[in-house]
């Protein structure tokens, strides 16, 4: 099955450290950095790491974000480090160059999800420097269900789940609306709940999270809700082979809102 696939870059604009190409990746000639913080080129191969993220959605849209990253970058302004023309990086899909379109961001179209490979490379001045591949991705989130029992104030989430995932359940606020549309939001004591089962379902209890009873909450509100974040991730997909500092975060990912009345 064909996805649509939208990389977005960011390595923000080449032209700090030189230009660009519209191929696989940066030109591979080396330029002088200014000892600029923000440059790729500023920092040795071994302080940096490269991060691909990607999330694919019930909808069959993927979103896929790469970035450089360094620890060593002083948290300062420019916050995202800018990639530099001695890089070159290259997406591969059995072993068929994904080619950008355009010079200033990494954006790639149809990609096929039943790919038997991904690959993922770096070279800096043409060498090789980071190779990661993965051989599988995530089931997408289907047929989310959301059931809220009043009574005992809890509202249940549940969703079709797969051997060997990992789901996670991440709350946030509880926010409520008076007669005149005013939200009070709610923190909540713990976001995060994780479940590693075939036909996953949580339970979200409103007197344990937000210190609060359905009940005491209809007298106050008129609605209330709750957004919620569901990732699963294939516990199976690790990388095959792996050389330098690349990381690839892939997941299934869906928001649902959460209507308590």
């Amino acid at each position: 099955m064909k996805k649509e696939l939208f990389v977005i870059s960011c390595f923000g604009f080449l032209t700090a450290c030189g230009g660009g190409d519209s191929g696989s990746g940066s030109a591979t000639n080396t330029t002088s950095c200014g000892n600029m913080q923000e440059m790729t080129c500023t920092y040795p191969v071994s302080q940096l790491e490269l991060k691909y993220t990607m999330y694919l959605h019930n909808d069959n849209s993927i979103f896929l974000s790469g970035g450089f990253y360094s620890e060593y970058k002083p948290p300062v302004f420019p916050y995202e480090m800018l990639i530099s023309d001695i890089e070159r990086v290259e997406v591969l899909q059995d072993g068929v160059l994904l080619t950008r379109s355009d010079p200033w961001s990494l954006q790639y179209t149809a990609l096929d999800t039943s790919a038997s490979m991904y690959e993922f490379n770096w070279y800096r001045n043409g060498n090789l420097v980071g190779y990661s591949s993965i051989d599988r991705l995530p089931e997408p989130i289907n047929n989310i269900s959301v059931l809220s029992k009043e009574v005992v104030s809890i509202v249940s989430v549940s969703w079709d789940g797969f051997v060997d995932h990992t789901y996670t359940l991440d709350v946030g606020s509880l926010s409520c609306y008076d007669e005149n549309d005013l939200v009070e939001n709610i923190a909540p004591n713990n976001s995060e709940y994780v479940r590693q089962e075939v036909s996953p379902s949580i339970s979200i209890d409103l007197i344990s999270q937000y210190s609060k009873t359905t009940q005491e909450l209809q007298a106050s509100y008129e609605r209330c809700n709750i957004i919620a974040h569901i990732s699963g991730t294939n516990d199976l997909a690790i990388p095959v082979q792996h050389i330098g500092n690349i990381t690839l975060d892939f997941k299934a990912e869906e928001t649902v809102l959460l209507n308590l009345f």
